[in-house]
């Protein structure tokens, strides 16, 4: 759906939103192969549970992107301070677009240090184990930078997988809700010559979006769960070494988009 206004009365906008309601496929996904001891090769018989499994794709439910400019009101040139204030004031404008929508969507892993490769969990180099999810992890988006999910939800694969624990695209990240600022004025000089000052502010409210989380479970071995990457310490506080996103345990955040900046520009057109 779309709305547009023309530049009339000094004002002009347009607004752009897409509702995903369904996307799913096979993008991605690899033919799972089994050998028989007579050294021939043949897709296994699951793999269409395995499609079926993994058929979600990344759906962004909502997408919104709207912009307006409105030159502000000119004032009357008049004579003596009055003409100096329009001077001041007049041929300002003022411009600003919204990017608001769903994030991304994204799933957890794990590793073990030791016995946990594919050959170990699946007896196949082929393809590997999924996590395991025993119960709700969540959106996958928090106002809590250490928990951006349940990490006590998930668990690890074990030995004799079928590489059929959980599907793909089950979490997803934090929504978008940026606005982007300019301010504009065009200064007339002599012939076609003419002077602009522009400021831009991106992010202008200094809005948090988180991006990137921790989402790799790491444990010693299927048979010994100990998880070696935790946020917390055993008394649930924050562990001190895991306080910065390079540092992140499993759940906490590792990036957000760029907070508040500024761009000045000065041209001079002729």
């Amino acid at each position: 759906m779309s709305v547009n206004r023309r530049f009339r009365a000094g004002l002009s906008f347009g607004a752009n939103y897409t509702w995903g309601i369904s996307f799913t496929g096979n993008t991605g996904l690899q033919k799972r192969l089994q050998h028989a001891a007579d050294g021939t090769i043949s897709v296994r018989a699951d793999q269409a549970e395995y499609e079926r499994l993994n058929r979600t794709l990344d759906l962004r439910p909502h997408y919104l992107k709207a912009n307006a400019v409105w030159a502000l009101p000119r004032r009357a040139d008049g004579r003596g301070l009055g003409r100096a204030v329009a001077h001041i004031v007049n041929d300002w404008q003022l411009a600003g677009v919204l990017t608001a929508g769903s994030g991304p969507a994204y799933d957890l892993s794990y590793s073990y240090r030791d016995n946990g490769g594919n050959v170990n969990l699946t007896g196949s180099p082929d393809y590997g184990a999924r996590i395991i999810y025993t119960g709700d992890p969540g959106s996958g988006c928090s106002d809590n930078q250490y928990g951006q999910f349940n990490t006590a939800a998930v668990t690890g694969p074990t030995y004799g997988s079928l590489g059929l624990e959980s599907g793909r695209n089950i979490l997803r990240g934090c929504p978008d809700r940026t606005v982007d600022l300019a301010i504009m004025r065009d200064v007339r000089l002599r012939g076609d010559r003419r002077l602009q000052f522009r400021l831009d502010v991106y992010n202008a409210f200094n809005t948090v979006v988180i991006n990137g989380r921790q989402t790799q479970v790491q444990y010693n071995s299927p048979t010994d769960l100990t998880l070696r990457n935790s946020e917390t310490l055993a008394n649930g506080s924050i562990d001190p070494a895991r306080l910065t996103p390079r540092t992140a345990g499993f759940g906490a955040a590792t990036g957000a988009q760029t907070m508040r900046n500024l761009q000045v520009q000065l041209r001079f057109a002729f």
